[in-house]
């Protein structure tokens, strides 16, 4: 499962961005290049400010490499399932924003598991409840 992957990752020391786009590579066998690892290294921390979520950002990029071929403007379904997906996310957990999440989610043990966890969990729900818009 993805969720499995992405803590994996985590547990590794890479950030919430990071293991979500490794779990995501890794689960969806993507053959992505190592430098695109590297994109996700600067959302880690809410985009290293305490912003938005690194574990959302991570798991909004898998959603771009999945349902888009070529530009967003090209995809009839990414702006709905990008919608989609944030959606239950912050209904789940209560928020977007990092310094809240890490306030009601973190602890000094696991850290952050529990939002990578659950962002891995609905972001696999959603790519499989539009499978059939899949480009990758």
């Amino acid at each position: 499962m993805l969720k499995e992957q992405a803590v994996s990752y985590y547990q590794k020391g890479y950030n919430c961005a990071e293991a979500m786009i490794l779990g995501g590579n890794a689960y969806y066998e993507l053959n992505l290049p190592k430098e695109s690892f590297l994109t996700m290294a600067a959302f880690g921390g809410g985009v290293n400010r305490e912003d938005l979520c690194g574990a959302i950002s991570g798991g909004v990029a898998l959603l771009g490499l999945i349902f888009v071929k070529n530009r967003s403007c090209e995809s009839e379904i990414i702006k709905e399932i990008t919608q989609e997906y944030v959606d239950r996310f912050e209904s789940s957990m209560g928020s977007l924003n990092c310094k809240i999440l890490k306030d009601s989610h973190r602890n000094e043990v696991e850290k952050c598991t529990s939002v990578v966890e659950t962002s891995g969990r609905i972001l696999e729900e959603t790519v499989e409840k539009y499978k059939k818009h899949r480009v990758k």
